[in-house]
């Protein structure tokens, strides 16, 4: 009795430990990734912890390999967009301006039913007072009414790199991305992590290291 009682309190610390390394997301806030190796971790603490001719390190070694793998493919994802789609996913619209959009919400498996609750969750009546509605990498729904889609920044430069659609949609063009760099004595657009734009206007600038 004793014995299992040791070898549940140190499977118990270890998984408490490697959760910890991991980030402090809630389940719903999971992406992918995130959910299978927290998934794969519960089931490997619960062998060694139900079968005491197994080693306390086969259940060990296993759950800490995982979060070494997570923590691995975190900072690709920090560092590369391409592997961040990859892994991560990437949000998707399937409302545009009050309009349905049909294919993406086929691939989602998202119903008209759907859409329509998380309309009333989030306080509108119909689908005409909802400009967009987004469904996060995480799962999470974004509902935007019309007026708010007006004050809602694009953007423009994520980790050094240019989001050209989004430089579209918030109407600016390299110079004005140029002039603002040159406003601020950025030499290079990869010095900054993030600029928002809003109607030909950049409202928003934070340069790597910025404290």
């Amino acid at each position: 009795m004793g014995l299992s009682f040791a070898r549940t309190i140190i499977l118990y610390i270890s998984v408490i430990i490697a959760m910890r390394i991991m980030g402090k997301r809630t389940i719903g806030e999971m992406h992918p990734t995130e959910l299978v190796v927290s998934i794969m971790i519960s089931d490997l603490a619960t062998v060694p912890m139900q079968s005491k001719s197994t080693p306390l390190l086969d259940g060990i070694v296993p759950i800490f390999t995982l979060v070494i793998l997570e923590l691995v493919f975190a900072f690709l994802v920090l560092k590369s967009r391409i592997v961040r789609r990859v892994l991560v996913g990437r949000s998707c619209s399937v409302t545009k301006g009050g309009k349905l959009l049909e294919k993406e919400m086929a691939s989602l498996k998202i119903t008209v039913d759907d859409i329509e609750e998380q309309i009333r969750i989030n306080g509108y009546t119909s689908l005409k007072d909802v400009e967009e509605i987004v469904i996060e990498t995480n799962g999470q729904v974004s509902v935007i009414g019309k007026k708010e889609k007006e004050k809602v920044p694009y953007l423009v430069v994520t980790d050094g790199k240019i989001r050209k659609k989004d430089m579209q949609n918030a109407h600016i063009g390299m110079l004005d991305i140029e002039k603002e760099l040159k406003r601020r004595d950025i030499a290079d657009v990869s010095e900054v992590l993030y600029m928002s734009a809003i109607d030909s206007k950049i409202v928003h600038l934070q340069k790597r290291g910025e404290k």
